[in-house]
C-alpha cells in the first residue's frame, strides 16, 4: 500500500523539470549511467533477438526500471551510484518487481495478438474478395491494442519507483501509476514530447545517444515519482 504517500497534482511544465532533473542526476556519474545504459540495451537487443523471447523485454524493462531507481536515490542522496546498486535493488525487490513484470508480459502478448489481428484484417480488406473484406474489419482488435497499450503504457510507468520506493504492493503501484497519469495529464503530455525528442536525437545518432537517452529516461521516471508523490508527516 501507500498509505506514507500522497499523490499530488503539479504544473504542466513539471513535465520538464523531471527531465532537467533526471540530466543533473546523469552528470554525477556519467561514466557509470552510460555503462548502465549499455547494459540495457545489451540485454534488450539479447532478448529481441531470440526466437519467441522478444516479449520478455517488457518483464526485463520493469526489473531494470526498479533497479535505476534504487540506483537513482542513492546517487541523489549520496551523489555516487555502482552498477552493483541496480542489480542489488532488483534481488531485494524482485517478486514485486516480477509480478509488474508479468503484467507487463501479459500487455504484451495482447499487444501482439491485436496487432495481428490488425494486419491480418488490412490486408483483406485491400484483398479483392468482396466475401473476405465483408469479415475483415479490424476495428475492435484496433481498439484492444491502443487499450492495452496505453493503459499497461500508464500503469507501468511508475508502478516499479513505487514498489522500490515506497514498498508498494504491485497492484497498488500500478493503479497508483495509472492515477498519477490521470491527475497530471499536462505534465505527462509535456514529459511525453521531450522523451519523444530525445528518441528522435537518438535515431539520428544512429542509436548512438541511446547510450544517454536510456538511463536518462530511467532517471526522470525516478524523478517523476518524487515530484507526484509526496511523502505524508
Amino acid at each position: 500500500m501507500l498509505s506514507d504517500m500522497q499523490m499530488r497534482t503539479v504544473p504542466a511544465e513539471h513535465g520538464s523539470q523531471w527531465i532537467a532533473s533526471a540530466w543533473s542526476l546523469f552528470r554525477m556519474r556519467p561514466a557509470v549511467w552510460i555503462a548502465l545504459g549499455v547494459i540495457d540495451l545489451a540485454v534488450t537487443v539479447a532478448l529481441g533477438a531470440i526466437p519467441f523471447a522478444s516479449d520478455l523485454v517488457s518483464v526485463f524493462t520493469v526489473l531494470w526500471a526498479g533497479g535505476m531507481t534504487a540506483a537513482a536515490q542513492g546517487c541523489a542522496a549520496t551523489g555516487d551510484v555502482k552498477i552493483a546498486d541496480v542489480f542489488d535493488a532488483i534481488r531485494k525487490n524482485f517478486q514485486p518487481l516480477f509480478a509488474a513484470g508479468l503484467v507487463a508480459l501479459f500487455a504484451s502478448l495482447l499487444c501482439d495478438f491485436a496487432g495481428t489481428r490488425v494486419s491480418a484484417g488490412l490486408h483483406l480488406l485491400i484483398s479483392a474478395d468482396p466475401a473476405a473484406k465483408a469479415g475483415a474489419a479490424p476495428w475492435f482488435a484496433a481498439l484492444l491494442y491502443v487499450v492495452a497499450a496505453f493503459g499497461s503504457a500508464m500503469a507501468l510507468w511508475l508502478a516499479p519507483s513505487l514498489v522500490v520506493l515506497h514498498g508498494a504492493a504491485p497492484d497498488a503501484a500500478l493503479k497508483a501509476s495509472f492515477l498519477a497519469i490521470c491527475r497530471n495529464p499536462w505534465s505527462t503530455l509535456v514529459y511525453g514530447a521531450f522523451v519523444a525528442g530525445l528518441l528522435l536525437a537518438a535515431l539520428v545518432t544512429l542509436g548512438i545517444a541511446l547510450l544517454v537517452v536510456a538511463p536518462l529516461i530511467y532517471l526522470s521516471t525516478y524523478t517523476a515519482s518524487r515530484d507526484m508523490f509526496i511523502e505524508q508527516s
